[in-house]
């Protein structure tokens, strides 16, 4: 009954969002790095783009390992295809929050990269 909920009804039915392993949904809590690339992932195969990966190792990150398993093809796509890059040069923090300003860039990334 929420200003959002027809967005996360839609969301949920198109397999774009899932909610936590316990089936809640939490639209308060805020997002992962992970959480993110997983959903735009989910979005970009809803929309049938390209979501093929290949080369570049996320291995090359020294957090690599903290990638829920979950994620770790989103991460690889969203990472190879620009949306999300390291935090530093040895770190992507896949497990950090996404500022707002970091949602702006991942977004216009994708819009500009992926749907263009």
């Amino acid at each position: 009954s929420e200003w959002y909920g027809d967005a996360v009804r839609w969301a949920v039915s198109n397999g774009i969002v899932t909610g936590h392993e316990d089936g809640t949904f939490a639209p308060e809590d805020t997002i992962t790095r992970e959480q993110m690339a997983a959903i735009l992932y989910r979005y970009a195969q809803y929309k049938g783009y390209d979501v093929t990966t290949g080369g570049m190792a996320l291995n090359e990150y020294t957090d690599a390992s903290q990638i829920s398993e979950y994620a770790v093809t989103a991460m690889q796509w969203a990472n190879e295809n620009g949306l999300i890059t390291g935090s530093t040069a040895t770190t992507i923090e896949p497990q950090g929050n996404a500022l707002r300003a970091e949602v702006a860039t991942i977004l216009m990334r994708f819009c500009e990269g992926i749907t263009a």
